[in-house]
């Protein structure tokens, strides 16, 4: 019970933050283009990659890694938001926007997961001395 907890606090913050990012990015941005969502899952994408290089050697309880990675990064990024808004730009015709979209998603997000990894082990080597 204690597990399905952790996991709703952490993706209750996950989502307000995510709802905070997005209307900053979306606002700044102008016409269909989906910046908003693009920003929350490549931030996202850093962010797990991060966390993981930093957290993967630290002894956490289960709970905890839960409340982190289920919770607040399940609740920040989405999936299901990037898909539709990417079926959305190409039932309106935009078919290089779609492209781009789906396309820059997917690579930066791995690459950006790799990024956070690697940002993380320099972290620790720094601080280790």
């Amino acid at each position: 019970m204690m597990t399905i907890l952790f996991i709703m606090i952490g993706g209750g913050i996950g989502a307000a933050l995510r709802h905070g990012l997005f209307v900053l990015v979306q606002g700044m941005s102008a016409g269909e283009f989906p910046a908003g969502t693009m920003a929350v899952n490549l931030t996202g994408s850093f962010f797990i990659g991060l966390l993981w290089g930093l957290l993967e050697k630290v002894h956490l309880s289960p709970e905890f890694r839960l409340f982190i990675f289920t919770g607040l990064l399940g609740g920040f990024t989405t999936f299901s938001s990037f898909t539709r808004e990417t079926a959305q730009l190409i039932k309106i015709g935009q078919i290089k926007e779609a492209v781009f979209y789906l396309s820059a998603s997917n690579i930066l997000g791995v690459l950006l997961v790799f990024i956070g990894f690697i940002s993380a082990q320099h972290l620790l080597l720094v601080f280790s001395k």
